[in-house]
């Protein structure tokens, strides 16, 4: 494994742990627990899985970028497709509650944008890198 590669790999799992720890942490308040409890999935469980849908992305986008820098784009445009329709079926049961407290609707979306967000920071230093 490339050097690079891990500490990209340490900075996502820093800002991952971080933000994880800051939501767990909110949802501890009194106003927010009762709500925590009701969850479809936990916190922690959408965090595992949104940063496992991630290390999968980049470590296929670091393996492409070795290969053809050229195809870089394409594939995370291709892998994040995936992600998106993997994460819908995820959601879907969120989605079918009928419950007056949407803040288990908004934190997923949240943290799939957070996730969005560092695949497509990484993604662009990988573009950017020069050959």
């Amino acid at each position: 494994m490339d050097k690079k590669f891990i500490a990209t790999l340490v900075k996502m799992t820093g800002i991952a742990a971080a933000c994880a720890i800051v939501n767990i942490l909110l949802y501890q308040m009194p106003q927010l627990h009762d709500q925590a409890a009701t969850f479809t999935y936990s916190v922690a469980t959408v965090y595992g899985l949104f940063f496992g849908f991630a290390v999968i992305i980049l470590f296929a986008l670091h393996l492409i970028a070795k290969n053809d820098a050229s195809q870089v784009g394409y594939v995370f445009l291709g892998l994040t497709s995936l992600k998106v329709v993997g994460s819908y079926f995820l959601v879907e049961p969120i989605l079918a509650k009928t419950v007056s407290f949407p803040s288990e609707r908004i934190n997923f979306f949240a943290v799939f944008m957070l996730f969005l967000f560092i695949e497509a920071y990484f993604t662009a230093i990988l573009l950017n890198k020069k050959q």
